[in-house]
């Protein structure tokens, strides 16, 4: 498994309402990021935002990354999706 299909599973447990989970998704995330891509740092970093709650952060380091990294426009709109597309 990826670092970011760890940061994926971090998001959805974290809308699901298991912080537990989350918190144990993300730190695997993050364990294995360190020494991945910097693409991948870059997600598992805006994953952690995204369950944090810090989503204006997070989404200011979407913008920064889609401009870098285009194909991943479509991965950073399901991990910034707030719980069941808040307003």
């Amino acid at each position: 498994m990826t670092p970011i299909d760890n940061a994926l599973l971090a998001v959805m447990a974290s809308i699901a309402g298991d912080t537990n989970a989350a918190d144990r998704h993300l730190e695997t995330a993050r364990r294995h990021a360190s020494t991945a891509a910097r693409r991948h740092r870059q997600v598992v970093e805006i994953a952690g935002l995204v369950v944090a709650g810090a989503y204006e952060r997070a989404e200011g380091l979407v913008l920064v990354h889609a401009a870098e990294f285009p194909d991943d426009t479509e991965l950073l709109a399901s991990i910034t999706r707030k719980e069941v597309d808040e307003p």
